[in-house]
């Protein structure tokens, strides 16, 4: 028996691993009370609050009223951090050496399917961008769409056409103006929320909801379209 015991491993209850072990016990015990507590007091009229804003917005698309009305603060959050992302990859991979080389898919058949699920994508984009308000879509998922398109285009090796375009259309800058405007929008909504009188006051939501809807897709679109491409570059990842 005492043998037995001592081969069994030792326990290591260091400082740190006992912090570790507390941290675990607490988040433990928070998401129990979570899960098995239910207060009543708490739940609301889902349909009346959904039908209020609505009618407020006079937009269809009640998911696209929340995340650019009642929730347009934590969009703009969203918005930063894609950006700051977008920053991080750029730093990150800036002394990176490019690479010399790159190899695309060359079979006829399949870059003609890929041409073709690439218009698709693109067209997509832009019923996404425009329709978003009325129809489920928005900003962020015509950006998806129109990143997918321009990657589609690069796996059939356009990647040097795509390059000569991204820096001819300035798409950099583009995506900075996306950026600020989709700021300044937003924050004269927050105004005509805070100041009722002020001139921002008269901009109905059927006028700035599509407007941040295509402002978000643009500048979407460009930033992953800009992560993607250093990828591509600096590390051959297609």
């Amino acid at each position: 028996m005492n043998s037995f015991f001592r081969r069994l491993p030792r326990l290591d209850l260091s400082a740190a691993s006992f912090k570790s072990l507390l941290y675990l016990v607490a988040i433990t015990s928070v998401m129990l009370m979570i899960l098995f507590t239910r207060d009543d007091s708490l739940a609301r009229d889902t349909e009346s609050i959904v039908s209020y804003l609505t009618s407020y917005t006079n937009i269809p698309n009640a998911v696209t009223s929340v995340i650019l009305v009642t929730r347009l603060f934590d969009t703009i959050g969203e918005v930063t951090v894609f950006t700051i992302a977008g920053l991080g990859v750029k730093i990150l991979l800036h002394e990176e050496d490019s690479e010399e080389q790159f190899v695309g898919i060359d079979d006829p058949v399949v870059c003609l399917l890929l041409d073709f699920a690439a218009l698709l994508s693109c067209f997509l984009a832009i019923d996404l961008a425009l329709k978003g308000h009325l129809t489920p879509g928005g900003g962020f998922a015509s950006g998806v769409a129109g990143a997918t398109s321009i990657t589609l285009l690069m796996v059939t090796g356009r990647l040097q056409k795509v390059e000569n375009f991204y820096f001819k259309a300035n798409a950099p800058a583009f995506e900075k103006f996306a950026v600020a405007c989709f700021i300044i929008v937003a924050l004269a909504t927050f105004c005509s929320f805070l100041y009722p009188s002020s001139i921002f006051s008269s901009l109905p939501p059927t006028i700035y909801i599509p407007a941040l809807n295509i402002i978000a897709a643009l500048k979407v679109t460009i930033g992953s379209w800009s992560i993607l491409r250093l990828f591509v570059i600096k590390r051959g990842v297609l």
